[in-house]
């Protein structure tokens, strides 16, 4: 009788240590870590992967922690200085009830600017104090597990105008003696008539250069290579180029002359944000 209880006993015991040892291996598997929240994010998800954008232009994307998407990284290349030395972001959210993050790097990975907290506007603002121009980062980021949204994000820059010395009076041009029996070639433009389209006043246009450009205001200041002797005139019109070479216009590179300093130079003014590389224009001489 001792020898059954005995067994009963061990064997309660054996069922009890097997189901505490069933019950600790389901608590191990329930603390396993969940997916990496940027599987599927990209490139963009590390900063050596940033996309640039441009400062002072509006940049769409989207992030989604659900869809394992929860990073974007921006690269800013600032190569002007500025009038404040401060980069100004907002973000904006489309999606109501979800919070991002928006945190700014400099060129080294240090972060210098932290995100605000969760915004009720949908929008989120954030500024730091640049002390030298160069190459920045921005980060957006689904802030919980549930969040995601298209978002927007602008950085302003107002950059600070170069200082342009003035320019000084040519010294008289002497015309060469004409040589006995030699006539000398007629340079002259063709006017440029209402009835044209655009591409013919670009193409009978008188080309010029660029000598030097810089920001005033919201439009940008441009000091080119043509003045009167070439026919042009205070209210002349005129288009930047696109390329080295050829005929063909800049979006949003039109311009208007607004001073003629002397024979060889005047002043215009655009609306055109950047001009990159673009030095060539073509005047619209009447």
């Amino acid at each position: 009788m001792a020898l059954r209880v005995n067994f009963l006993r061990t064997f309660l015991l054996g069922c009890v240590l097997i189901a505490a040892a069933g019950g600790c291996k389901k608590d191990v598997k329930s603390d396993k870590p969940g997916p990496d929240p940027d599987t599927n994010s990209g490139p963009d998800a590390q900063r050596a992967g940033a996309k640039p954008m441009l400062p002072n232009r509006p940049e769409t994307d989207s992030v989604s922690w659900p869809d394992l998407s929860r990073t974007k990284w921006k690269r800013l290349d600032l190569q002007n200085p500025s009038k404040q030395n401060v980069l100004d972001c907002e973000l904006r959210i489309d999606d109501a009830g979800v919070d991002l993050n928006i945190d700014i790097f400099n060129g080294l990975g240090t972060q210098i600017g932290f995100s605000p907290r969760q915004a009720p506007n949908k929008l989120k603002k954030l500024a730091v104090t640049i002390e030298e121009v160069g190459t920045y980062f921005v980060r957006v980021q689904a802030a919980a597990p549930k969040d995601k949204s298209v978002f927007a994000i602008l950085c302003n820059w107002e950059e600070k105008p170069p200082e342009v010395e003035p320019v000084g009076t040519p010294d008289p041009v002497v015309p060469p003696k004409p040589i006995r029996g030699h006539r000398p070639p007629h340079h002259e433009h063709t006017p440029v008539s209402a009835a044209q389209t655009e591409d013919e006043k670009i193409e009978n246009g008188t080309e010029g250069r660029v000598v030097q450009s810089y920001r005033e205001g919201g439009n940008a200041v441009l000091n080119l290579d043509k003045g009167a002797s070439a026919g042009v005139k205070v209210g002349t019109e005129g288009r930047v180029l696109e390329g080295k070479s050829g005929r063909s216009p800049l979006d949003g590179g039109q311009f208007t002359v607004t001073k003629v300093i002397d024979d060889t130079h005047s002043v215009a003014k655009t609306n055109a944000r950047s001009l990159g590389k673009n030095n060539r224009v073509v005047f619209f001489v009447k």
